[in-house]
């Protein structure tokens, strides 16, 4: 091992002298033009994010909105008395019922709505008056009767069971705010074994076509309201359903400062037929045309109006307000698209945006 090293140290080895990077023109062209054209996309890129953030925070601070089509609906929330066309099936004497047609359902005229088993005054008024000392009768057994009778009713209508009192209330009939919270009649239904006195309501024929709903709403919006003929309701007892209404009939009672409103439905409505106080949505004016936000109309010399921008200038616009709700406005003399300027006070007629 040692020879060999010593062998190699008495090589001798000669360093070339290397030529080294000669300087060159057309590499120095070629890297001008490359960072020239680097420093121009640089330029490019910084002027196109420029103008696109400067109209982005132009339009946030100015808060410009592309004014649309739609449509602005005016709805108020209303607590009413609802009134029906109703006619009581009495009982033409003292009985026990023994059977009964099934309500809920449109009858015709002459079908048989319930059978008495017929008793005298005397027997009705005993068992009744045992039956409120025991609540059951142990046996299970009915008592006895002398004969049967069958009830037909004498007009066709909806069939029904619920019976509350206010069965001879129809049409206009109004009651204040107080008042509807004081009437919650419990209504009570006929049922089999039920005993009857003579003239006392069975069953109700219910006209389930037309039915009124009656409102009282202050003299504002109550006029303005009762200006629309046709409306929309939307009920508690139905939610999600709007249900097309018409004025029937209204007063105005300077006095008390309020407008009485009553509205007739012409459709049935599931569970309508058991409902007297009802908490409604009326819906009395649905209008299309331009809508813009409440904030950005102002009045310059006595005339309504709007800045636009229109191709980076401010262009006043005057319009006409024919609704406003809830902060929308619905306007007139206003093209669809238009860049509306909500905050007005930021910016003067012919200013330049951009």
């Amino acid at each position: 091992m040692d020879k060999k090293r010593k062998k190699q140290a008495k090589q001798k080895f000669e360093v070339l002298q290397g030529e080294g990077r000669r300087f060159s023109f057309a590499r120095l062209k070629q890297a001008f033009i490359f960072y020239v054209l680097l420093l121009l996309a640089l330029v490019v890129i910084v002027q196109v994010a420029y103008h696109w953030l400067g109209e982005q925070f132009l339009s946030w601070r100015l808060q410009v909105v592309t004014a649309e089509q739609g449509v602005l609906e005016q709805r108020k929330d209303v607590s009413g008395l609802v009134t029906r066309q109703e006619k009581p099936i009495k009982a033409p004497d003292y009985g026990i019922v023994l059977d009964l047609a099934e309500p809920g359902q449109r009858v015709p005229v002459g079908k048989e709505v319930a059978r008495l088993g017929i008793i005298s005054r005397d027997q009705m008024q005993r068992l009744r008056e045992e039956s409120d000392e025991s609540e059951e009768d142990a046996s299970g057994e009915l008592p006895s009767y002398r004969e049967t009778k069958q009830i037909k009713n004498e007009e066709a209508g909806f069939l029904s069971d619920y019976l509350d009192g206010w069965e001879d209330y129809n049409g206009p009939y109004y009651l204040s705010e107080e008042e509807l919270d004081e009437i919650e009649p419990e209504g009570t239904r006929t049922q089999k074994n039920d005993l009857v006195g003579r003239g006392e309501p069975l069953l109700k024929i219910v006209n389930n076509w037309q039915w009124y709903y009656n409102i009282i709403l202050p003299l504002h919006p109550g006029r303005g309201i009762a200006e629309s003929k046709n409306v929309e309701l939307e009920f508690d007892f139905a939610p999600g359903e709007k249900i097309a209404a018409k004025l029937y009939h209204y007063e105005v009672d300077e006095e008390a400062r309020e407008v009485r409103l009553t509205y007739l439905v012409e459709k049935q409505v599931p569970g309508f037929e058991k409902v007297r106080r009802a908490d409604a949505g009326l819906l009395y004016s649905r209008e299309r045309g331009i809508i813009i936000p409440e904030e950005a109309i102002f009045d310059r010399g006595g005339r309504s109006g709007v800045y636009l921008n229109q191709g980076g200038r401010v262009v006043f616009n005057p319009v006409t307000v024919t609704e406003i709700k809830d902060g929308k406005a619905l306007v007139e003399g206003l093209e669809a698209n238009s860049l509306v300027i909500t905050r007005p006070d930021l910016v003067e007629e012919g200013q330049r945006l951009n």
